[in-house]
Protein backbone atom coordinates (compact mmCIF):
# COMPACT_ATOMS: atom_id res chain seq x y z
CA UNK A 1 0.00 0.00 0.00
CA UNK A 2 1.14 3.52 -0.83
CA UNK A 3 1.48 5.87 1.34
CA UNK A 4 0.54 8.90 -0.73
CA UNK A 5 -3.31 8.37 -1.85
CA UNK A 6 -4.54 9.31 -4.92
CA UNK A 7 -6.26 12.74 -4.00
CA UNK A 8 -10.09 12.32 -4.86
CA UNK A 9 -13.78 12.96 -3.65
CA UNK A 10 -16.16 10.37 -2.47
CA UNK A 11 -20.16 11.66 -2.82
CA UNK A 12 -22.44 10.30 -0.49
CA UNK A 13 -26.31 11.34 0.07
CA UNK A 14 -27.10 13.37 2.86
CA UNK A 15 -28.99 12.50 5.77
CA UNK A 16 -30.78 14.78 8.46
CA UNK A 17 -28.28 14.21 11.19
CA UNK A 18 -25.54 15.59 8.58
CA UNK A 19 -27.38 19.41 8.98
CA UNK A 20 -24.49 20.22 10.93
CA UNK A 21 -22.16 19.33 8.36
CA UNK A 22 -24.15 20.87 5.64
CA UNK A 23 -24.42 24.19 7.68
CA UNK A 24 -20.63 24.59 8.64
CA UNK A 25 -20.15 23.88 4.35
CA UNK A 26 -22.64 26.55 3.39
CA UNK A 27 -21.43 29.41 6.03
CA UNK A 28 -18.09 28.65 4.52
CA UNK A 29 -18.68 29.14 1.18
CA UNK A 30 -21.46 31.90 1.61
CA UNK A 31 -21.88 35.54 3.04
CA UNK A 32 -24.49 34.06 4.83
CA UNK A 33 -24.82 30.50 5.84
CA UNK A 34 -27.49 28.73 6.80
CA UNK A 35 -28.51 26.93 9.91
CA UNK A 36 -28.57 23.50 10.82
CA UNK A 37 -31.88 23.91 12.27
CA UNK A 38 -32.76 25.08 8.13
CA UNK A 39 -31.06 22.79 6.36
CA UNK A 40 -32.83 19.77 8.66
CA UNK A 41 -35.94 21.17 8.00
CA UNK A 42 -35.36 21.31 4.15
CA UNK A 43 -33.89 17.52 4.47
CA UNK A 44 -37.60 16.52 5.80
CA UNK A 45 -39.50 17.33 3.33
CA UNK A 46 -40.70 15.08 0.37
CA UNK A 47 -38.93 15.83 -2.74
CA UNK A 48 -35.93 17.77 -1.00
CA UNK A 49 -32.40 15.73 -1.58
CA UNK A 50 -28.51 16.38 -0.60
CA UNK A 51 -25.62 14.99 -1.55
CA UNK A 52 -21.84 15.23 0.77
CA UNK A 53 -18.38 15.63 -0.77
CA UNK A 54 -15.61 14.02 1.38
CA UNK A 55 -12.61 15.32 0.19
CA UNK A 56 -9.40 12.39 0.71
CA UNK A 57 -6.07 14.56 0.44
CA UNK A 58 -2.63 12.65 -0.52
CA UNK A 59 -2.24 11.35 3.15
CA UNK A 60 -5.45 9.72 3.33
CA UNK A 61 -7.37 12.11 5.47
CA UNK A 62 -10.86 13.03 4.62
CA UNK A 63 -12.74 16.50 5.09
CA UNK A 64 -16.18 17.44 3.74
CA UNK A 65 -15.56 19.41 1.07
CA UNK A 66 -18.94 20.47 -0.50
CA UNK A 67 -23.09 19.79 -0.75
CA UNK A 68 -25.77 19.80 -3.48
CA UNK A 69 -29.14 20.39 -1.97
CA UNK A 70 -31.74 19.73 -4.52
CA UNK A 71 -35.64 19.23 -5.02
CA UNK A 72 -37.42 17.43 -7.38
CA UNK A 73 -41.19 18.14 -7.49
CA UNK A 74 -42.79 15.84 -10.31
CA UNK A 75 -41.16 16.05 -14.09
CA UNK A 76 -39.01 19.62 -12.65
CA UNK A 77 -36.13 19.96 -9.92
CA UNK A 78 -34.55 23.07 -8.76
CA UNK A 79 -30.92 23.15 -6.95
CA UNK A 80 -31.85 25.36 -4.22
CA UNK A 81 -27.56 25.72 -3.24
CA UNK A 82 -24.28 23.90 -4.36
CA UNK A 83 -21.54 25.04 -1.95
CA UNK A 84 -17.97 24.23 -1.66
CA UNK A 85 -15.28 25.17 1.67
CA UNK A 86 -12.76 27.33 -0.42
CA UNK A 87 -10.00 25.33 0.17
CA UNK A 88 -11.39 22.65 -1.99
CA UNK A 89 -12.16 24.59 -5.00
CA UNK A 90 -11.05 24.19 -8.66
CA UNK A 91 -10.54 20.56 -7.71
CA UNK A 92 -13.71 19.31 -9.23
CA UNK A 93 -15.81 18.62 -6.44
CA UNK A 94 -18.69 21.15 -7.44
CA UNK A 95 -18.85 19.38 -11.09
CA UNK A 96 -18.71 15.69 -9.61
CA UNK A 97 -21.67 17.16 -7.15
CA UNK A 98 -23.62 18.77 -10.09
CA UNK A 99 -22.86 16.04 -12.23
CA UNK A 100 -24.37 12.97 -9.42
CA UNK A 101 -27.37 15.49 -8.98
CA UNK A 102 -28.37 15.51 -12.68
CA UNK A 103 -28.52 11.78 -12.87
CA UNK A 104 -30.48 11.33 -9.74
CA UNK A 105 -33.22 13.90 -11.09
CA UNK A 106 -32.68 12.15 -14.41
CA UNK A 107 -33.22 8.40 -13.32
CA UNK A 108 -36.24 10.16 -11.72
CA UNK A 109 -37.66 11.47 -14.56
CA UNK A 110 -36.97 15.02 -14.66
CA UNK A 111 -37.61 16.90 -17.40
CA UNK A 112 -36.29 20.19 -16.66
CA UNK A 113 -34.17 21.39 -13.99
CA UNK A 114 -33.83 25.20 -13.09
CA UNK A 115 -31.19 27.50 -10.29
CA UNK A 116 -30.44 30.59 -9.97
CA UNK A 117 -26.91 32.13 -9.12
CA UNK A 118 -24.98 35.46 -8.26
CA UNK A 119 -24.48 36.88 -11.80
CA UNK A 120 -20.71 38.05 -10.10
CA UNK A 121 -20.19 34.39 -9.57
CA UNK A 122 -18.44 33.46 -12.36
CA UNK A 123 -16.88 30.16 -11.76
CA UNK A 124 -20.00 28.86 -11.06
CA UNK A 125 -21.80 30.67 -14.06
CA UNK A 126 -18.80 28.47 -16.05
CA UNK A 127 -19.21 25.17 -14.21
CA UNK A 128 -23.04 25.56 -15.05
CA UNK A 129 -23.03 25.96 -18.67
CA UNK A 130 -20.30 23.47 -19.21
CA UNK A 131 -23.49 21.56 -17.79
CA UNK A 132 -25.46 22.48 -20.77
CA UNK A 133 -27.81 24.86 -18.62
CA UNK A 134 -28.92 28.24 -20.11
CA UNK A 135 -29.82 31.67 -19.00
CA UNK A 136 -33.81 31.65 -18.60
CA UNK A 137 -34.33 35.08 -16.40
CA UNK A 138 -32.45 37.47 -14.10
CA UNK A 139 -33.41 38.47 -10.90
CA UNK A 140 -32.17 42.24 -10.33
CA UNK A 141 -31.11 42.75 -6.49
CA UNK A 142 -32.08 39.78 -5.63
CA UNK A 143 -29.35 39.02 -3.39
CA UNK A 144 -29.71 41.50 -0.33
CA UNK A 145 -28.87 40.69 3.44
CA UNK A 146 -25.40 41.57 4.34
CA UNK A 147 -24.64 43.54 1.83
CA UNK A 148 -24.58 47.43 0.61
CA UNK A 149 -25.32 46.73 -2.71
CA UNK A 150 -27.60 44.05 -3.95
CA UNK A 151 -27.13 41.69 -6.61
CA UNK A 152 -28.43 40.32 -9.26
CA UNK A 153 -29.73 36.22 -9.69
CA UNK A 154 -29.44 34.72 -13.21
CA UNK A 155 -31.56 32.06 -13.56
CA UNK A 156 -30.75 28.89 -15.41
CA UNK A 157 -32.38 26.24 -16.73
CA UNK A 158 -31.44 22.85 -18.23
CA UNK A 159 -33.65 20.48 -20.38
CA UNK A 160 -32.96 17.05 -19.45
CA UNK A 161 -35.67 14.64 -21.84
Amino acid sequence: MSFWARPGVALRRAEVSDGETLSALHTSAFQRGWSDAEFESLLVQHGVNALLADYRGRLGRRAPAGFILYRITDEEAEILSVGVAPDYRRKGVGRQLLEEALRHVYREGVRDIHLEVEDSNQAAIALYRDAEFRESGRRTGYYTQGREKPGSALVMQRQLR
